[in-house]
């Protein structure tokens, strides 16, 4: 069992957080997720993507702080929030049958997750390293299952 989403990937966290063993799974900030089945992604789903994405330009960001859901999931603020508010809201307007995290919250909070339920000490070497410079240069449709993590669609952003 599996699902897609459509996220901003952050590889720059992949060599930070490996020298801190905290280490999430292809880290990125989702955009619209759960979202569609493997086995619905056409060329049609594609391209309406695509075309949704294409005048979306690449933005910087940082992530600037360690919080904490209720829940116990530890993740890491994305600053400014607001482009990936805007991703979300376009693409959720677009697809209404996939709302962010299933309609689950009432609020989305655009984060980075990193782990449930960190010891402090894995906590306090995150807070260490923050702030993260990042360039959002891309989104992807990715298929998440159990076992693997796979990239479907690269959708480069706009530079220049």
């Amino acid at each position: 069992m599996g699902h897609t989403v459509i996220q901003v990937p952050v590889p720059a966290l992949e060599s930070i957080a490996a020298r801190l063993e905290v280490a999430p799974v292809c880290p990125h900030v989702t955009v619209l997720g759960p979202f569609v089945d493997r086995s619905d992604v056409d060329e049609a789903l594609v391209g309406t993507i695509r075309e949704l994405l294409a005048p979306v330009g690449a933005f910087d960001f940082e992530l600037s702080a360690v919080g904490r859901f209720g829940g116990g999931l530890t993740y890491l603020v994305p600053d400014p929030a607001d482009p990936f508010l805007r991703l979300t809201e376009m693409l959720a307007a677009a697809f209404p049958q996939w709302p962010p995290y299933g309609g689950m919250f009432d609020e989305v909070v655009p984060h980075l997750s990193i782990g449930e339920e960190l010891p402090e000490t894995d906590v306090a070497l995150l807070r260490d390293v923050l702030p993260i410079r990042v360039t959002a240069d891309e989104v992807t449709l990715s298929w998440w299952s159990e076992d693997i993590v796979e990239v479907l669609e690269r959708y480069p952003l706009r530079t220049g």
